[in-house]
């Protein structure tokens, strides 16, 4: 096979040929191939990142071979990338002189054929990816220019200084309770939540300006009349905003994590326990089975069976009768009454076996209408089948609050042989208890690692970055730098914001004070903002089906079929949607006519 080898000279030194593109033997031995080479500095700070990666691993005892592998991957593929050029900016800097370009099979198969006249002469400007096919080496060069500007205008700097400013002195700042609960708010929910903030302003302002700026000021004129095609224009600022994302990312994700190892050193003996069963760790989940459509259908037969005793001429009537027995049949499924007890049984399948052995958390959550004077409620629990499985129960009854969740451990061997695990409660209050069909009632177990978790929760948060990225360039394609930022920061607002519009389609109205006759406006605007805001809201939903904040913080399990369908639906769908349209208009825009003034 033929490579591209680029040959410099020296007079009374023999001919040098250094081979364009990767650099297996630099990939796979580093700072060993560096000294070999003459590239005394590189090896030495090639050692001293080397020396640098392998102290969280000692001072954090961190056992995951994929946190403790990736950090020396990135190192051995940067110096496979970069490794020849490194040489050849050496070789002329002792002053050697670039005469050529030759296609050989080896170095020394080039100087012969360089001395046989057969160089042809060409820039000896490397991109580092010659080993890429010609078709895509114009989309990363723009990446890479993305790349070079950051660097040069200090803002890769000026974010990174941010993000470790929010991770490290959010935590110094604001302290917790001493709990596992409060340790982990402060230091996963808050930093993560900030990282994601602040990531996705700076994601929005950017693409916004990398785009918008280049046209106002004629530098994508020049850039149009190269050999590319706009679209790899496109593509290659997207590709280079998501990059530099995902190195901010990682910086930011390596602080928060090793800030959490060092930091849960502080906390009690106790509580470190549950830090590391119920938090940091990976938990699956299971619940009881979903019940909606048994509900529908004997709310169906009841309805039938009451208008056939009283027919009701008014459809209004009818519907209004209908959603009331819907709501009786519900609270049958969910509440408890005084000194009756309530079944719940979940079903692990072919996971049941594996679990059997290992103990199980229970969370659960209530409501009540009705008060006490202590705030609290108490109740019996009991998990297991008599004479089928081992038998758990709390002989002190708990007393737990209302509207809150709350998590207890139930011992192994309380599964059945069919994969069932059955659990009961008993009210042993005066007042009837709702445990919600959503969350009321769920099984926790341990499905993996925080390590590979984390990862994955840092992955999602990189998707929707990448939506953001598209979003802002899309927006950048037609408009001015202004009013791009003005409608990107409008739609992240309506992100955030996503709550209260769920509430007012829920309601209906955005006017819930207003009188049985309404307000003409009023009823004007719900027909307009309701709707819009019930699409907006199934949008956002679609985008942010699973928060890896929440789950990360509550040690939910985050798997490789929810990456993979956070990345189907985040990148491929919305995001893609996104680009076509930006590329589209991009395509088609009078780039003469966008010069400022």
């Amino acid at each position: 096979m033929l490579r591209e080898f680029e040959i410099f000279s020296k007079s009374s030194s023999p001919t040098v040929a250094v081979k364009r593109g990767f650099s297996w033997p630099g990939f796979l031995f580093t700072w060993i191939w560096a000294f070999s080479r003459g590239l005394w500095l590189h090896g030495a700070v090639l050692i001293g990142i080397g020396v640098l990666i392998s102290v969280p691993d000692l001072i954090f005892r961190v056992t995951n071979p994929l946190l403790s592998f990736l950090p020396g991957l990135i190192v051995m593929a940067t110096v496979g990338v970069r490794g020849n050029s490194w040489r050849s900016r050496k070789l002329e800097r002792d002053g050697y002189e670039y005469v050529g370009l030759v296609e050989a099979r080896s170095a020394a198969a080039a100087v012969t054929a360089h001395s046989l006249g057969k160089s042809r002469g060409s820039s000896n400007v490397d991109s580092g990816f010659s080993f890429i096919p010609r078709s895509a080496q114009g989309l990363l060069a723009v990446t890479s220019l993305s790349w070079k500007a950051a660097v040069r205008y200090r803002l890769f700097l000026v974010i990174a200084v941010l993000l470790l400013v929010a991770v490290v002195g959010l935590p110094m700042l604001i302290k917790d309770d001493g709990t596992a609960r409060g340790f982990t708010q402060i230091v996963l929910t808050y930093t993560l939540g900030s990282v994601t903030a602040l990531l996705g302003l700076c994601t929005l302002w950017l693409s916004c300006g990398t785009l918008a700026r280049d046209i106002e000021e004629c530098q994508m004129q020049v850039v149009v009349t190269k050999p590319i095609a706009r679209w790899q224009i496109w593509l290659g600022k997207w590709l280079g905003i998501v990059t530099l994302n995902a190195a901010l990312l990682a910086i930011a994700g390596a602080c928060v994590y090793g800030v959490m190892q060092w930091r849960s050193k502080t906390l009690p003996p106790k509580e470190q326990e549950v830090l590391r069963s119920e938090v940091l760790v990976a938990r699956g989940s299971a619940k009881p089975e979903d019940v909606q459509d048994k509900i529908q259908a004997d709310a169906r037969n009841i309805l039938e069976e009451r208008l056939k005793k009283t027919p009701l001429s008014s459809p209004q009537d009818v519907q209004e009768v209908q959603k009331q027995i819907l709501e009786q049949v519900k609270a049958e499924y969910q509440l408890v009454p005084p000194g009756y007890a309530k079944t719940w049984e979940i079903h692990f399948g072919v996971k049941g076996k594996s679990l059997r052995d290992q103990p199980l958390q229970v969370r659960i959550k209530f409501n009540t209408a009705d008060r006490t004077t202590s705030g609290v409620y108490g109740g019996l629990w009991q998990a297991g089948v008599p004479q089928k499985t081992k038998l758990w129960r709390n002989d002190v009854p708990m007393s737990l609050a209302p509207d809150t969740f709350h998590e207890f451990q139930i011992p192994a061997g309380l599964i059945d042989d069919n994969g069932v695990l059955t659990i009961t409660f008993a009210n042993l209050n005066n007042t009837p208890l709702l445990f919600p069909l959503e969350d009321g009632m769920e099984v926790l177990y341990r499905d993996g690692g925080f390590g590979p978790n984390f990862v994955r929760g840092l992955a999602i948060i990189l998707f929707w970055m990448a939506l953001l990225a598209a979003i802002g360039l899309a927006s950048a394609s037609f408009l001015s730098f202004p009013v791009a930022a003005l409608l990107s920061l409008t739609i992240l607002t309506m992100t955030l914001a996503s709550g209260t519009m769920a509430s007012v389609v829920s309601e209906g109205t955005i006017d819930t004070n207003t009188s049985a006759t309404g307000s003409l406006v009023v009823w004007a605007l719900n027909h307009v903002i309701v709707p819009a805001f019930s699409v907006a809201v199934k949008i956002i939903n679609f985008a942010t089906n699973s928060s890896p904040i929440d789950a990360l913080s509550t040690g939910r399990s985050i798997s490789w079929t929810d990456l993979g369908l956070a990345f189907a639906q985040v990148v491929l769908a919305l995001g893609g949607i996104f680009a076509l349209c930006g590329i589209f208009l991009f395509t088609r825009r009078e780039l003469a006519t966008a010069q400022a003034q």
